[in-house]
């Protein structure tokens, strides 16, 4: 197998040059010197409000940087591709928004080990410190029919998770009251995904092959296996295909939902569709939800 084409300068610093570029052209958003950190330009404007923090691997953009913005995340921490950010610039980013004056620090982040152990260190820490912080970890997963000892795994629901935090934030309710509803709204989320291809790392060969007449239903975000491969089948058939599995109750993790309820639909690229694709997708989506 061949390494990915890639338009990057290097390898080593593709992470570093894609944050310099974010910022460059976002004058809300700007980078915390020394650290992979981007926050808000404007982070006066968090005095005496929570302040909400994502962060992890790089390789997933528009997450978690492209979020960052009033309504929505105070800040992020990036790792390198695909890794957790260390647990020194998590807590590099607690003091900044700390020292703006926020009335508390939420974590929110996916189920990944990774994640929870960097993130984890750097909470404890910042208690130590007696900076009020809170996490909330997300597990949307619904591709595995019995549950597995490490939970679900994290995948696009985080998205819905920063939304409203940030929004409860601007409007000045407490951490103790933004992590509440997070945590009843957890068990409403769900998410599936599926690949049409491997995943494209810089530097690296493709991680598994697929075959050209194959997609895998179930994938991670980092490639992890899926539950099952497929034929390759017209749009409307798979977007069927997976919402009956998300929604049956004989799977363990399955989203519980029934005739009359309130949907948010979030039809995310895992990186390898087009506009056009993606389209197809969520009109199919919307078709076979609504019947």
């Amino acid at each position: 197998m061949h390494h990915s084409k890639k338009l990057i300068n290097s390898v080593e610093h593709c992470v570093d040059d894609a944050l310099n570029g974010l910022v460059a052209w976002n004058v809300g958003m700007q980078l915390v010197e020394g650290y992979r950190i981007v926050v808000r330009s404007d982070l006066d404007n968090i005095k005496g409000k929570v302040a909400v923090l994502s962060g992890g691997g790089s390789g997933h953009e528009p997450t978690h940087a492209g979020y960052v913005g009033a309504g929505m995340l105070s800040g992020c921490i990036a790792g390198d591709v695909f890794t957790s950010p260390p647990t020194g610039n998590i807590s590099a980013a607690i003091r900044a928004m700390a020292r703006a004056g926020a009335a508390g620090v939420l974590l929110i982040f996916n189920n990944y080990m990774g994640d929870q152990l960097n993130f984890g260190f750097a909470l404890e820490e910042m208690k130590i410190e007696r900076i009020s912080v809170e996490m909330i970890i997300v597990g949307d997963d619904c591709a595995f029919t019995t549950q597995r000892k490490a939970g679900r795994r994290g995948l696009c629901g985080a998205i819905l998770m920063l939304k409203i935090a940030g929004a409860m934030s601007e409007m000045g309710m407490s951490l103790d009251e933004i992590v509440q509803k997070l945590k009843s709204t957890l068990s409403k989320v769900g998410t599936l995904g599926i690949c049409l291809s491997p995943c494209s790392i810089p530097g690296s060969q493709p991680t598994f092959s697929l075959e050209m007449d194959e997609l895998e239903l179930g994938m991670g975000i980092h490639g992890e296996t899926g539950i099952e491969r497929i034929k390759i089948m017209p749009a409307d058939e798979v977007i069927q295909k997976m919402i009956d599995h998300m929604t049956n109750p004989t799977n363990e993790s399955h989203l519980r939902i029934q005739a009359g309820d309130h949907i948010v639909l979030i039809v995310n690229n895992l990186g390898g569709l087009s506009c056009l694709e993606l389209n197809i997708v969520a009109g199919s989506a919307i078709k076979y939800l609504g019947k």
